[in-house]
Parts: structure tokens; sequence; C-alpha cells
């Protein structure tokens, strides 16, 4: 039995060791991709690890235990929303009593504007990544017909979808559609608000973002939609550096929407 429990004591020791060594390695994403894509499962590796440490505080591996818990809890709060000091500019919400009190669609103001009471002209962009092989595309226009949005962008535009995103034209005639070379990738713009004049939707050369610049009611702001790769072993790391110049021509007045294939942290 005392062997079982020493067995089951290193096993546990090496495990939560192993897990230690990988959430370094996530903190260091700077020196080698490979080490980035540790830090995608920081949230996993930081409880497996607490739970490997738990039960070796009844053993003479407790000092060890406890460092690892403390390490655990800290990596841990890396990864929840820190609370800002500063004020955001984006984070502007309408007030409850700026809604206007009706279930459909909006009424219609001078110039088509999203104007609601009290003169604040309020502006919505859907971001969804479809699904190349969606089974239920109904379900993805019902849900751009119910909330109405100023500006779509959309990742994962399939064959599939260009026919269904057709159905939506005469909603949002101005769009850009950028294929990406596998035909499963692409990513698209559709929008209700003009492109500002004198200017032309782009998309990068292998079709991974798609951007515009859209007159929201007199003031130009550059959209982009974008979709990455996987981290390591995929290209993210070497895509993202592509995709630097197209990032770069982004005016101080900008939007970049996507699937970044990362977590927030």
């Amino acid at each position: 039995m005392a062997r079982v429990r020493n067995m089951m004591t290193s096993a546990a020791f090496l495990a939560m060791l192993g897990c230690s060594v990988a959430l370094v390695a996530g903190f260091f994403g700077t020196l080698h991709p490979a080490f980035d894509s540790f830090a995608h499962f920081r949230v996993h590796l930081a409880v497996l690890m607490a739970l490997c440490a738990l039960p070796l505080l009844v053993t003479s591996f407790r000092l060890q235990a406890a460092a690892a818990l403390l390490f655990a809890g800290a990596a841990f709060a890396t990864t929840s929303p820190v609370p800002r000091l500063w004020p955001v500019q984006a984070a502007y919400e309408a007030n409850p009593g700026d809604q206007p009190d009706y279930p459909g669609d909006q009424p219609d103001y001078p110039d088509d504007q999203s104007v609601y009471p009290g003169d604040k002209a309020v502006y919505r962009l859907l971001q969804m990544n479809l699904r190349f092989d969606n089974p239920t595309p109904e379900k993805v226009l019902s849900l751009i017909g119910r909330t109405q949005p100023d500006v779509i962008t959309l990742e994962e535009v399939s064959e599939m979808w260009k026919a269904k995103l057709g159905l939506l034209a005469s909603a949002y005639p101005y769009r850009i559609l950028c294929p990406y070379p596998n035909g499963v990738f692409g990513v698209a713009l559709l929008s209700r608000r003009p492109f500002a004049a004198g200017t032309q939707p782009r998309c990068d050369r292998r079709g991974a973002v798609a951007i515009a610049t859209v007159d929201f009611g007199g003031t130009d702001v550059d959209v982009a939609a974008v979709h990455l790769t996987w981290p390591w072993p995929r290209n993210q790391s070497r895509q993202i550096g592509g995709l630097s110049e197209e990032f770069a021509s982004l005016g101080e007045t900008s939007i970049m929407a996507g699937d970044c294939n990362a977590v927030p942290w």
C-alpha cells in the first residue's frame, strides 16, 4: 500500500511539475511562437496544476505544492479581465432610455441614420464566423434580419455562403467578399452604410482580410474583417507579420473585427 501511495505521490508531483513548465513557457511567447501556443491553454494548465498540487499538501512535497498553488492562482489571474482605470473610446453603450420602444424595424430618420432619441448616433456591427459548412444557414440570415446591424464582418465564407449572402444584397448593397485559396476560409464585409467617396474596398493577397472605409453619417471609419489561422505549429505568427502593412494602413479611426484564433490574454 505504501508503495502504491508513493507512486501516486510521485506521479502527481511530476504532473504538477510538467504543468508548471508549460505555464512558464506560455509567458515567453515573444521568443518563439511555440511558447505562445502554451499560453492558449493557460486556464487548463493552471487548474490541472492546482488539482495535482492539492493532495501533495499532506506529503513531503508540501512546500512545492504550496508554491505551485500560488503560481497557478497568479497564472489564472492573468486571464481575467482587469478593471480599466482610464476611459475607453469604444466603450459607449446607449442607455436603456435612449432605445426606441418597439420590437420591429428602426424608425425612419433623416438620411437613414441610426439615430436614437436624444440625437445620439448608434451604429451596430455584427461579427460572425459563419462556419464554412454550417448546416443551418437560415439561422444566420434570421439573426441578421432581427438585429439589422449597419455593418457585418464575416469569416469562413465558403462557396456555399456566397449564394446565401446574395439574398442580403438589397439590404446590404455595399460589400466585399475575399476568397481564400482553399475556397473555405474567405472573409466578407457587408454594409448598409455607403463606402466613403473616393475609396475602394480591398482584400489582402491571401483573402484573410477585407477592408473598407465606411461612411457613418459623415464620419469615415476604416472597418476590417480578419481571419487568422491557428497558432504554432500553424503559421499564425508569420501570417500576422505578412499582414502588418494591411494593419498599418488602417486609419486612426478604425474597427477591426474577426476570428483571431487566439485567447483574449
